[in-house]
């Protein structure tokens, strides 16, 4: 069965970015696929650091990092979401993306023959690192990139906005029509 698998880069309670994930994710369960969400907030992780294995972190993180990189490994297509920090994607979503370090050696490296769809909030400003991210990651990168604001949202933090809902839905469709493509 297909997989997506959602990577929240927000550390906030009550996130836009995991909300935004959490109906993706919905989205696609609906059209059949196997889904994970990684929530850095619950994840915890410690920085990364290029010259440690996975077996040199504390032990206390290595449940977090070997649960981050097996949710990489099993990911059939992903969907990345950040909130806006000073016009990059967060800090907590680029260290979790510098963990894919760890999936170097793989038969097929890092994410290579996958599809990453990208979602922002606030404004577009993070589309274009993340974007760079994928294709260094040798990924493909879904067509549609989804902007969202706090306006998309119910103060409960359930996805409200029709057009929000629209781009997502075709983000996710363009992420499971390409694995389903590929095989």
């Amino acid at each position: 069965m297909l997989k997506l698998v959602g990577l929240s880069g927000s550390l906030r309670p009550g996130s836009h970015s995991t909300a935004a994930l959490r109906a993706g994710l919905r989205i696609a369960a609906e059209s059949g696929a196997a889904t994970e969400l990684l929530d850095l907030r619950e994840l915890n992780l410690p920085v990364y650091l290029p010259d440690l294995a996975l077996e040199d972190y504390p032990a206390e993180a290595q449940g977090a990092i070997s649960r981050l990189v097996a949710a990489f490994r099993s990911a059939d297509v992903m969907l990345w979401a950040t909130p806006t920090y000073h016009g990059c994607m967060s800090g907590a979503l680029k260290n979790a993306i510098d963990y894919m370090q760890l999936l170097a050696r793989d038969s097929a490296p890092y994410l290579q023959g996958r599809a990453v769809g990208l979602v922002a909030l606030a404004t577009p400003a993070p589309l274009g690192n993340m974007a760079d991210c994928v294709t260094e990651l040798r990924a493909w990168l879904a067509p549609t990139r989804v902007t969202l604001t706090a306006n998309d949202f119910s103060p409960e933090g359930t996805l409200t906005s029709e057009s929000g809902n629209r781009r997502l839905t075709r983000v996710v469709t363009e992420l499971l029509g390409f694995h389903r493509a590929l095989r």
